[in-house]
């Protein structure tokens, strides 16, 4: 077994996304006006209620039709890239980035954020949670904590490496969103996106077999396991799926080969989706769908101040199907995370 990689690069170089949506101001007042009728209708439910989810979905059908169709060609076709960015969603300016070392805060203290950003991945499927993490909340709160700066999670402030999200668990989501509610001071943190598509006719194919065996494992991510770092997923396969168009689950921190071979496999690609890797400093009223099954994400650096007016952004998961979890809901849209059977299989390791 060889061990995980450490090594982060100082700097990523990267080139802006290629999709990028920019919204008028009719459109995102339209957004506006969408999502303070449904807090008007919802301020006192829980956002896992049915009632509320069906609504925001019956709701969603009034975004703009120039955003509908964008959404709606990406969760068909995609783009080599695996990223869309929509500019001009609306947000609360006015609220305080949450206390570094505080809870995370309602969802009502910033409903517009929360509704807009429910009802974009409502157009791409259905939006789910997962129970050990966050408190199974469908909008989770990214920004900085005290203590955790060199965390390789969202709470963490140094160079983030790419990854697909929950890579550990069966059913990870198919899409993540992140949307900006405020930027960083120095503007230099950038979330960055590489689609599989983009990297694969470079890989060779003694390397794409070798990816495609299951000669890998991934820690668990410590948000789902209480702190404890030991927990391992079950071997699988960083490439599945279509030889043209594979699916991908991978984390070129998390993630080691199982030999040398596949240790070497995985270091190839990870050189080449940062040679391709695409960026943006997200500004407030910014949004970033990753679609999840087939490329990575992450973010580069930056100092965070604990004064209020730190990076904050705001993410939330969506399934194509939602019959393909339903045996995992828990409470709501909460879901299972499926640990337990890993626990069990790979709690400890040689």
């Amino acid at each position: 077994m060889t061990t995980m990689t450490t090594e982060t690069p100082s700097a990523v170089d990267y080139r802006p996304p290629q999709d990028i949506i920019e919204l008028t101001e009719h459109e995102t007042a339209a957004i506006v006006a969408a999502a303070l009728e449904l807090f008007g209708r919802h301020r006192h439910r829980h956002l896992h209620e049915e009632a509320l989810l069906y609504d925001v979905e019956t709701v969603a059908g009034r975004l703009p039709s120039r955003l509908q169709t964008e959404l709606r060609r990406f969760r068909d076709h995609g783009n080599p890239d695996g990223a869309l960015v929509i500019d001009g969603i609306p947000v609360e300016t006015n609220v305080p980035t949450p206390a570094g070392d505080g809870p995370d805060p309602h969802w009502s203290l910033v409903p517009v954020t929360t509704f807009a950003q429910m009802m974009v991945m409502s157009v791409l499927g259905s939006v789910i949670g997962y129970r050990d993490e966050k408190e199974g909340r469908l909008v989770q709160d990214v920004f900085p904590r005290v203590g955790q700066e060199r965390r390789q999670e969202n709470s963490g402030s140094v160079l983030l490496e790419l990854h697909t999200e929950d890579g550990f668990l069966d059913r990870p989501p198919h899409y993540l969103s992140l949307i900006c509610v405020r930027g960083d001071h120095d503007a230099v943190a950038a979330t960055l996106a590489c689609g599989i598509r983009r990297v694969l006719p470079s890989i060779p194919a003694d390397v794409v077999a070798v990816l495609r065996r299951d000669r890998f494992q991934i820690a668990f991510s410590t948000s789902f396991t209480g702190g404890r770092e030991d927990i391992w997923s079950r071997p699988l396969a960083v490439l599945t799926g279509p030889i043209d168009d594979p699916h991908l689950t991978v984390d070129f921190h998390g993630m080691v080969g199982l030999d040398g071979e596949a240790q070497n496999a995985l270091d190839r690609l990870r050189e080449l989706f940062l040679e391709n890797v695409v960026g943006a400093v997200l500004r407030p009223g910014q949004l970033m769908i990753v679609d999840n099954r087939v490329a990575v994400h992450g973010r580069t650096s930056f100092e965070p101040r604990y004064d209020g007016t730190d990076r904050w952004l705001r993410r939330c998961f969506s399934v194509s199907d939602l019959r393909t979890v339903r045996d995992q809901a828990d409470h709501g849209r909460a879901l299972r995370s499926g640990g337990e059977r890993h626990r069990r299989i790979t709690a400890s390791r040689a």
